[in-house]
């Protein structure tokens, strides 16, 4: 999932297992992009020096990583166990019943 690194952004592809390509814009997606690489589940490149062989092979190193591929997975499968969005849509229904 090639992205700007926003909150959403990462976290929709964390929730649904896939690696992400960060192109970082401003403030979270520069975060994002750092986590992305540090935790293993992701890759970054400049939004204004790419070149066509820069992005090729962003992509192409993304989608050999069988280990990142697995964490993501795993990953995937315990935030669907998990689903915080329902927590959260529970906790302000709270709120408004009270």
């Amino acid at each position: 999932f090639i992205h700007h690194g926003g909150n959403n952004s990462f976290c929709e592809a964390l929730r649904f297992g896939v690696p992400s390509l960060i192109m970082p814009y401003c403030w979270d997606g520069h975060d994002n992009a750092r986590r992305a690489g540090e935790t293993g589940v992701g890759d970054h490149i400049g939004r204004d020096a790419w070149t066509e062989g820069v992005l090729e092979k962003a992509i192409l190193g993304l989608l050999a990583d069988d280990a990142m591929r697995a964490r993501l997975r795993d990953n995937a499968a315990q935030m669907a166990l998990q689903p915080g969005t329902d927590v959260a849509a529970q906790a302000i229904l709270s709120l408004t019943r009270t």
